[in-house]
């Protein structure tokens, strides 16, 4: 199994936790991380590459940070040389479920990384589009 760290600033990472595990139930190597600051500590920085190593089985890790060039992001981008991991930035919802539920699947971090990033982009629609289409055809 793939382990799985959501890392962002304040308690995002944490929440969308909370919300996944309440849909999925509760997920094996599933953590988070929440930078309450700006800055990240070389304290936080050590955490999270015990962290990573914790959650790595020897299939990798997939780390989603909320917003790429952030903080978190950058601390998630500095573990890529010394880990096998990936980083997704700009995680929501869909994406972190797709991990959730493929990673337990026989797939590649690539393949896992690519999915996520596919059910991420999916999802985000307009909703007065979807919602005049809809209209549309229960009038025809």
């Amino acid at each position: 199994m793939i382990g799985l760290i959501l890392i962002s600033h304040a308690h995002i990472a944490s929440e969308t936790k909370i919300a996944a595990e309440h849909i999925l139930g509760p997920q094996p190597l599933f953590e988070t991380v929440d930078i309450p600051d700006s800055d990240a500590t070389q304290e936080q920085q050590k955490k999270f590459t015990a962290l990573i190593q914790a959650t790595d089985l020897g299939q990798g890790v997939l780390i989603m940070a909320d917003v790429f060039g952030g903080t978190p992001c950058n601390m998630a981008l500095e573990s890529l040389a010394a880990n096998k991991v990936e980083v997704i930035s700009g995680f929501n919802m869909p994406a972190v479920i797709k991990a959730l539920t493929l990673r337990c699947e026989d797939v590649d971090l690539e393949l896992l990384v690519q999915e996520c990033m596919i059910a991420g982009q999916q999802y985000i629609c307009k909703g007065s589009d979807y919602y005049t289409s809809k209209k549309v055809e229960n009038d025809a």
